[in-house]
């Protein structure tokens, strides 16, 4: 990877030298290997004179949290957002047809991008019972072929969960649900798809007034199925754990 600045570049010679596109370079390789190379296939990327510039962006929002019943809190939020000059990168292949040098640089894309999204929660109490949920949903749009971005979120994500602080005397619980839908990750280090995946999280507290103390015991991901939150990284597990907290 190099800088965007007109200094990398010519640094590498990019401007005379000029790298392919990854897609036109991978379909010059699907052809050598097919046994008829097709030069022709090759697309060369031409910078931007100016160089690369500062991204703005004009964001909108709008939302609500407040009681609906003594019982029911909604909070609601959605967001529009249009980028001007949003920095994305390409990866360029220079000298395709012989010895090949890849490299990933920073540019604007020409045009407005759009993102936008929102979410939507509730949490209820019913007696000693408190119930949540919520979603998310975020979508980054207007992205040309052959360019890369971070925007790295999932398009939807969804929580519910139960709980009591003292279902019965001196006891309390909560379980949450969690979900997060598959996407595609994009960097520098690697790009690829993200499964989707769930995990439960539980915690159980017993109260002892005697010494004036909270014994906390739980677990996120308590099931142990193995996921990871980007392309690349390593696997995560369950966690479990026990706490004592003394309120003197």
């Amino acid at each position: 990877m190099i800088g965007g600045l007109p200094e990398s570049i010519n640094k590498y010679e990019l401007n005379t030298n000029k790298g392919v596109t990854s897609t036109s370079y991978r379909a010059f390789l699907a052809s050598v290997a097919a046994g008829a190379p097709n030069p022709a296939l090759l697309q060369p990327y031409t910078f931007d004179a100016g160089g690369l510039r500062p991204e703005s962006v004009q964001s909108f929002e709008l939302g609500y949290k407040g009681l609906a019943t003594t019982s029911l809190l909604i909070d609601a939020y959605a967001y529009y957002n249009i980028y001007e000059d949003f920095i994305g990168g390409v990866d360029l292949y220079q000298n395709p047809t012989t010895t090949a040098v890849k490299f990933s640089v920073p540019v604007n894309i020409a045009g407005k991008v759009k993102s936008y999204g929102g979410a939507f929660g509730l949490d209820y109490q019913v007696g000693k019972f408190n119930f949540n949920g919520n979603t998310s949903y975020n979508k980054l749009n207007d992205i040309p072929a052959n360019f890369d971005n971070n925007f790295n979120t999932p398009e939807w994500r969804f929580n519910a969960g139960v709980g009591s602080r003292e279902i019965v005397k001196n006891f309390g619980f909560n379980v949450q649900y969690r979900w997060q839908d598959a996407f595609y990750w994009n960097s520098t280090f690697a790009s690829g798809d993200v499964p989707a995946y769930s995990t439960f999280d539980a915690q159980v507290n017993l109260k002892v007034p005697s010494v004036k103390a909270v014994i906390k015991l739980g677990g996120s991901n308590i099931l142990n199925k193995y996921y990871a939150t980007s392309f690349g990284n390593p696997q995560v597990g369950a966690l479990y754990y026990i706490g004592f907290t003394y309120n003197p």
